[in-house]
């Protein structure tokens, strides 16, 4: 079961390390050997993520992603649940969570589904921006925006246009 029982402790001690102030930066990536077995299913996370429209390989795909975001669901609760100044943890912290596939059936690199929390965001709603033509706003401005909200003087990253307003 490796990293499927490890998964809430690693976010545990993301916790530990920003409330102790032992790092300012944390990054976990659930990789694509995410151990499926652990959920009793035959095909890896990988091979589940290419599912054919397969609705065996879609459910299975859908239980382990169901896990990974009731951990991270759990995370952001124990973020907003520490004291920290003037407010919690949360509103202290920002947290970027997503994937580098929209579909990873086809290996489909738009429409990415991403998650920003705390870090003094107004937070609550989805937001669909222009994927074409001349509105067109890329992932790379909100990485513009997070790095100036942490104070770093840049104004472009990658393909950015500006900030994600």
């Amino acid at each position: 079961t490796g990293f499927v029982s490890d998964l809430p402790v690693l976010y545990d001690l993301i916790v530990l390390a920003l409330q102790t102030d032992s790092t300012r930066i944390a990054t976990l990536e659930i990789a694509g050997g995410f151990e499926a077995s652990a959920f009793g299913l035959r095909k890896d996370y990988h091979a589940l993520s290419h599912h054919g429209q397969v609705q065996e390989s879609i459910d299975g795909l859908l239980k382990l992603e169901k896990y990974q975001m009731e951990q991270f669901a759990r995370f952001l609760g124990k973020l907003k649940s520490i004291e920290d100044g003037d407010g919690q943890l949360l509103d202290h912290t920002m947290v970027l969570f997503g994937s580098g596939m929209g579909d990873a059936n086809s290996h489909k690199n738009s429409d990415l589904p991403i998650i920003l929390a705390g870090g003094g965001y107004k937070h609550g709603e989805f937001r669909q921006v222009p994927r074409e033509g001349a509105n067109k706003v890329p992932l790379c401005n909100l990485f513009v925006d997070i790095a100036q909200k942490m104070g770093l003087e840049i104004d472009h990253f990658g393909s950015s246009t500006g900030r994600f307003a």
